[in-house]
């Protein structure tokens, strides 16, 4: 076990490390320190944007939109995965829908909805379409991947046992749940920031991109990718542990 260990935190390692000399050659090659800063430059500016007191307010107002979307999206998702997984009308109904949803670029779509709708809540309602398709098809295929005899009672149920579902279908399906939520903040993340981006969002790290990238100011747009980056890292790892001391539990 610990050889294993040390051989995954070694691969690990070389796997930052042959990252960090790209970097520094992509740096080299490009020659310019404006269109691309040196990665002393990119840390110095990272820390830097912790002494800005706009840099909580932007933060936190994304988060806040994170945590909205992914609440909203876990809740959608999840009825809807159950339900297919039950009734087969509602999985043959909502197919061509969720496939929609995957295909359609999601540029074209932000750019249609900040035509009908606006600024504000365009980038919600973008990160939502993202997110239910994954997270209906993370719950869907968990519930249908459990014991057939089990999920053949379940099918026999007379009504919708909200008990079965609570103890012994999300027990059970907690890796796909696990997934959906790794997932869904990566994802999540990224696309709203594009949205905010693109919409020029008031109070958003997007419009922070903006301003910053206007001003030529790309050191600061290496921090944020550098913070957004950092931050999806520390969230998947908070979540694997979590599920992790549950499973052991």
């Amino acid at each position: 076990m610990k050889a294993s260990t040390i051989k995954k935190s070694s691969l690990y390692l070389s796997s930052i490390i042959t990252l960090i000399l790209i970097i520094y050659l992509v740096y080299f090659l490009v020659g310019n320190n404006i269109i691309f800063p040196s990665p002393i430059e990119v840390v110095k500016a990272f820390l830097g944007l912790f002494r800005d007191l706009d840099t909580y307010v932007v933060i936190g107002y994304t988060f806040l939109r994170l945590i909205i979307v992914i609440g909203l999206s876990f809740l959608i998702g999840s009825i809807l995965g159950i339900l297919a997984s039950k009734f087969e009308g509602c999985y043959l109904f909502l197919k061509p829908i969720m496939s929609i949803l995957r295909t359609v670029p999601v540029v074209a779509v932000v750019v249609i909805i900040l035509m009908l709708i606006g600024k504000v809540v365009t980038p919600y309602i973008i990160c939502f379409l993202v997110l239910v398709p994954l997270i209906y098809e993370n719950f869907y295929a968990g519930i249908k991947s459990l014991d057939k005899d089990l999920m053949e009672v379940w099918t026999l149920e007379s009504s919708f046992n909200f008990k079965v579902i609570k103890r012994i279908i999300m027990p059970l399906a907690k890796p796909f749940i696990s997934a959906s939520f790794n997932q869904s903040v990566g994802l999540g993340l990224k696309v709203l920031v594009m949205a905010e981006f693109i919409c020029y969002t008031p109070n958003s790290i997007g419009r922070k991109l903006t301003l910053e990238a206007n001003y030529l100011r790309y050191d600061n747009v290496f921090a944020w990718t550098l913070f957004l980056f950092i931050f999806v890292l520390v969230i998947e790892s908070i979540v694997k542990l979590v599920f992790k001391d549950r499973k052991d539990g």
